[in-house]
């Protein structure tokens, strides 16, 4: 259970990407082409939107982004609305695609765009951020999160069946 120093943390953390999101500055981002690291072609968090999106940061060799890779791909499978993006974060692009290769990744991958970058508070990973089909943030999590957690946030929002 999180005690009041954790949920002011996670509370501030939120209202940081939230108001920068919904900022005029914040869409610059949204719409920024970034090289995508699973086929190569350019693409932005505008193109890769749906009724849900889920994205979920990782660096190279982190244990537990791996593991929540493989949440996140057990639920795109239970969850068709459910967009969810790899996003690399303090690495480079050889180091996203060996780890993208090792996961044997079939997601949507993507370097982080600057401007989503400047946007978070720390960046710590894994972070998981899940987004409505408004624009509207629904959950920031940082760390691990379970399969059962996960699928509760999307099923309250409906983002999932």
């Amino acid at each position: 259970m999180l005690d009041l120093i954790g949920i002011s943390k996670l509370v501030r953390s939120v209202l940081c990407v939230l108001i920068l999101m919904i900022s005029g500055a914040g869409y610059g981002y949204v719409e920024q082409l970034t090289r995508r690291l699973d086929d190569g072609s350019d693409s932005s968090l505008y193109n890769l939107h749906g009724p849900g999106l889920t994205l979920s940061f990782f660096t190279p060799e982190c244990t537990w982004c791996k593991k929540q890779h493989r949440v996140l791909t057990e639920l795109a499978v239970i969850c068709r609305e459910l967009n969810p993006v790899m996003v690399g974060i303090n690495g480079n692009k050889v180091g996203y695609k060996q780890t993208l290769r090792r996961m044997s990744n079939t997601l949507p991958a993507i370097v982080a765009p600057q401007g989503l970058v400047a946007a978070l508070p720390n960046l710590s990973v894994p972070r998981v951020i899940v987004i409505d089909s408004k624009w509207q943030i629904v959950t920031h999590l940082v760390g691990f999160s379970d399969a059962e957690m996960l699928l509760d946030i999307l099923q309250q929002n409906n983002m999932c069946s």
